[in-house]
């Protein structure tokens, strides 16, 4: 069986936006074979008990039958945080979601103190079954409760999931905790923990799985969402986490391919950006001999790369840029391949291209988007890159746009 631990980051009481963030992390757990995927306490909310009695609701809601919708048309199993209605107040639930199967709901059993005014405790605590192995389930704080544990066990769990929302101080008693319980129960403990701030906290990530010897077999880092796989046969673990960093000859082949594909996929619809001559595969191996070019890749392959710096195009001294200081950089040829393009890659590149240009006090950032290219321009404005002129390359029949943005540098005398 292959489980998936769901490291996001929620945005506050933005149900919508986070339910389109766990389907597209659904989506990579459905690509990579998993039959269970596990999403962190209060996901869909964020962990805001404040908020939790306006935005509670029943599994039964028709804005989650997109998770059912997968589920049975992908036999994977998805359990996600949502507060729950209950007849006496609001519980801190997961919602699951199984094959061609009712949907259920676990809610916490033990509540810390400080969720006491804001939430109930159930009593319920049911284990899944997947291909034939019990999985106990388990919310933050009662995870950290022996009790909680022993009544899983009691259960013939042989599996237990932790759901929580945990800072760094929080993370460190877990780390602590599950190791010495996985190892003294002989039972795999797996944690998924959120990132980003909540409540009055920062969630510091770092998921993790225990194997039955207590040893820690992998993680996820503090900072970044991501995917966590563990085959519970094999013990075989790996972390699906984009990282960017400078490409190195051996990514040449595969990402020059990436190039042709993002051409052909333009081009079907009648998009003529890029053509035979521009970018080539020397191009491409100069930006990396260079070292301006940055790849975004998982350890089974790249996703996408952007080129950031100084050289400007022949063409941009005939803009009317607003920013004339000689500090400035430049984007070029930024891809994302056809089949993980509308995850967010672009965006996460560009956010990388803008904290390089505030940490090396770059007054501006410069670039140019195809006219005929609709969404990419867009995709700039809404990032506040202001058209400032447009030149022509060639073979190309119409412009592009000469694109500017301020950068504000990080005062490190601060």
């Amino acid at each position: 069986m292959k489980i998936c631990l769901a490291q996001v980051k929620s945005e506050k009481g933005k149900v919508q936006e986070n339910i389109q963030n766990h389907l597209k992390f659904i989506e990579r757990a459905i690509l990579l074979n998993a039959d269970l995927i596990i999403f962190p306490e209060l996901s869909i909310t964020n962990y805001e008990p404040r908020l939790a009695k306006a935005l509670s609701t029943d599994v039964e809601n028709s804005i989650f039958n997109p998770f059912q919708h997968l589920s049975d048309h992908n036999h994977i199993t998805i359990g996600i945080g949502m507060p729950t209605k209950a007849t006496d107040g609001i519980h801190i639930s997961m919602l699951i979601f199984q094959p061609n199967k009712q949907r259920t709901v676990y809610s916490k059993n033990l509540l810390h103190s400080d969720e006491l005014p804001y939430f109930i405790s159930s009593n319920n605590q049911p284990t899944l079954t997947i291909k034939g192995q019990k999985i106990a389930l388990g919310i933050c704080y009662e995870t950290l409760q022996r009790a909680h544990f022993i009544k899983a066990k009691e259960n013939n769990a042989d599996l237990y999931v932790a759901s929580v929302a945990k800072p760094k101080r929080g993370t460190n008693q877990a780390y602590l905790h599950f190791s010495a319980i996985a190892k003294e129960f002989k039972t795999p403990i797996l944690m998924c923990n959120s990132i980003g701030y909540s409540d009055n906290f920062m969630s510091n990530g770092l998921s993790a799985v225990w194997n039955s010897n207590g040893e820690r077999i992998n993680q996820i880092d503090a900072i970044n969402q991501g995917l966590l796989i563990y085959d519970s046969d094999t013990e075989y673990t790996e972390v699906f986490q984009p990282q960017i960093a400078k490409g190195q000859r051996a990514d040449l082949d595969p990402l020059f391919t990436i190039y042709l594909n993002c051409k052909t996929a333009l081009e079907k619809n009648g998009i003529y950006q890029w053509v035979d001559s521009y970018p080539t595969k020397k191009i491409i191996a100069e930006d990396i001999d260079k070292g301006v070019l940055f790849i975004l890749k998982t350890n089974r392959e790249i996703i996408g790369a952007i080129n950031i710096s100084e050289e400007q195009e022949t063409e941009y001294k005939t803009v009317n840029w607003e920013f004339n200081a000689l500090k400035v950089l430049v984007i070029h040829r930024l891809v994302i391949a056809p089949k993980h393009q509308r995850n967010g890659y672009a965006r996460r590149l560009m956010d990388f291209a803008e904290k390089f240009a505030r940490e090396n006090n770059y007054t501006s950032i410069r670039l140019d988007a195809y006219s005929q290219n609709k969404k990419v321009v867009e995709f700039y404005k809404k990032r506040a890159y202001v058209i400032r002129g447009q030149v022509n390359f060639p073979k190309r029949a119409h412009p592009f746009h000469c694109m500017e943005k301020k950068i504000i540098a990080i005062d490190n005398t601060i």
